[in-house]
């Protein structure tokens, strides 16, 4: 089962602020503290989404305003296209096609959705490990290894700052663990100071 890793841009509700990770932190806690980051940190970084042969850079603004996240996914590419998620609606500015697609937002909205989320369901399809990482963008990591129980869906390895959980790098895995899928900050800034353009 294949799943979209990046667009559309949906998914988790801001809970708390993230906590400083301990020795004793779960690959769970690990997750639970990235969704949480994702959902409500100001942050504005440059990636590269790679999929099979095809690779695209991107810029994504995120930052939340009274509890609801507002963001802005600009692609680096000649199309121009952009994704402005406001806490109401969704703006989608295709100016490649002379497309502007307006929907009603449905969602709490993060960078990356198809990341499990930790819970029940992700327990009984699959298995969870923690390891150090290199660094990252000048930032200690931790990796969290997402395995499958089973053959009929992929694993995820993430990489996840130390200090705020966010995923630095992301890649998808087919059953031989070969990356199908990956995304990679370049650059990450997070804070408040994070301007909504």
């Amino acid at each position: 089962m294949r799943r979209a890793f990046i667009v559309p841009l949906a998914g988790v509700a801001a809970i708390a602020a993230t906590s400083p990770a301990t020795a004793e932190t779960t690959a769970r806690d690990w997750l639970e503290r990235m969704t949480r980051s994702l959902a409500s940190l100001h942050y504005d970084g440059l990636f590269i989404h790679t999929a099979g042969s095809q690779s695209e850079s991107m810029r994504i603004v995120h930052r939340t305003v009274d509890g609801r996240s507002v963001e802005r996914l600009v692609s680096l590419d000649r199309s121009g296209r952009e994704i402005v998620r406001t806490p109401e609606e969704v703006h989608f500015y295709l100016p490649d096609r002379r497309v502007v697609l307006v929907e009603p937002r449905s969602d709490d909205g993060s960078l990356l959705k198809a990341l499990p989320a930790p819970g029940p369901q992700l327990d009984a399809l699959y298995t969870l490990e923690t390891s150090p990482g290199h660094r990252l963008l000048r930032r200690d990591v931790q990796i969290v290894d997402i395995r499958p129980r089973d053959g009929y869906r992929y694993g995820y390895r993430l990489w996840l700052d130390a200090d705020t959980a966010m995923p630095l790098r992301s890649d998808v895995l087919d059953a031989e663990a070969r990356t199908v899928e990956s995304i990679q900050f370049t650059k990450l800034e997070i804070g408040e100071d994070v301007s909504a353009r």
